[in-house]
């Protein structure tokens, strides 16, 4: 009996196995996946653009990417575990990290040189206009950096003005409204504002290297699917490559993910950060192409400004382990 046990389970084995290979599937062979939650801002769209070509594919990785609401509503979900990752500002996590720590810098995406603007209604001719007026911004992201840094930077004080909690999205019907006097925000809402008749007054390009972006993750991700997400980092690289060198297609690609004219896409004011850039990016040497200063910016600004109450890990944040092996 015991002989003929061993033998009926031999073949239910080897029957099991001829079914896993005619059908091409079996538990490995399955297709990893992750989601990504982004904002409408061109320096994410890589992750469209790999989408588009078939690069995650490739790699046997599905990437699902969602665009929710606003920006409160993105980091919301991304901490409920609505989403694997998300595309956002490094500014915009440091005061994430007071509610959940356990969240990384995967990747630095790129370098708002000009994109990020505050404008203002036709009544506020200059900066020193702002004095006793209301701006709009993303309170405790780096949108209350961006503008308080630039205010000091001419004499302004961020207590002589009045700063409002915003979306970005919101910033051309609350000027257009007259709700606000001045918001911060970026591309399309930009040509938006402008096209209503209010002006820019300073851009990120006038604070260089002040706005980082990129790709946090969560860190059970990391520990549950490092495979997926090296995978999901190599491609990420690939896709910024190809659309540095097919400028044309790239915007097609990504428009297509879309469902949007290529017309509309445009990297202006937008430094696309490649592989090279990450690695001197993630080099924890106080050099001026290293992150972990800017990052150190923010956080002091936050704890003086009460948005944190305990000193953030900088060198925890950045999780430069699937770049550094990319670049291998």
């Amino acid at each position: 009996m015991k002989k003929k046990n061993l033998l009926l389970a031999l073949s239910a084995m080897t029957v099991i196995a001829l079914l896993a290979s005619c059908s091409g599937a079996s538990p490995s062979s399955q297709p990893a996946t992750l989601r990504l939650a982004f904002d409408y801002w061109p320096g994410y769209y890589p992750a469209l653009i790999a989408i588009e070509k078939g690069y995650f594919a490739e790699d046997n990785l599905t990437v699902t990417a969602i665009k929710p609401e606003n920006t409160n509503a993105l980091m919301a979900d991304f901490l409920a575990g609505k989403y694997d990752m998300m595309a956002v500002s490094l500014g915009d996590v440091i005061t994430l990290t007071q509610t959940n720590s356990d969240i990384y810098f995967l990747l630095i995406a790129d370098e708002s040189a000009g994109a990020d603007a505050v404008l203002a209604n036709n009544t506020i001719q200059s900066v020193e206009d702002l004095r006793g007026k209301s701006i709009g911004t993303n309170l405790g992201g780096f949108g209350e950096f961006f503008i308080s840094t630039y205010l000091k930077s001419k004499g302004v004080q961020p207590s002589e003005v009045s700063l409002v909690q915003m979306d970005a999205a919101e910033a051309p019907a609350k000027l257009k409204s007259g709700a606000l006097d001045a918001a911060s925000t970026w591309e399309p809402y930009v040509s938006q504002a402008v096209k209503d008749g209010n002006k820019v007054l300073f851009t990120s390009a006038d604070t260089p290297g002040l706005i980082p972006d990129g790709i946090v993750i969560r860190g059970a991700v990391v520990r549950e699917k490092p495979e997926a997400v090296q995978a999901f980092v190599k491609n990420w690289f690939r896709a910024v490559d190809y659309w540095k060198q097919n400028p044309q297609e790239g915007n097609a690609a990504a428009a297509k993910q879309l469902g949007i004219d290529p017309s509309e896409i445009s990297l202006e004011g937008i430094k696309l950060h490649d592989l090279k850039n990450n690695q001197a990016l993630f080099t924890d040497d106080g050099s001026a192409t290293s992150i972990y200063p800017v990052a150190k910016l923010y956080v002091d600004f936050f704890i003086t400004a009460g948005k944190l109450t305990t000193q953030p890990d900088i060198k925890k944040l950045f999780n430069t382990e699937f770049v550094l092996k990319a670049a291998q």
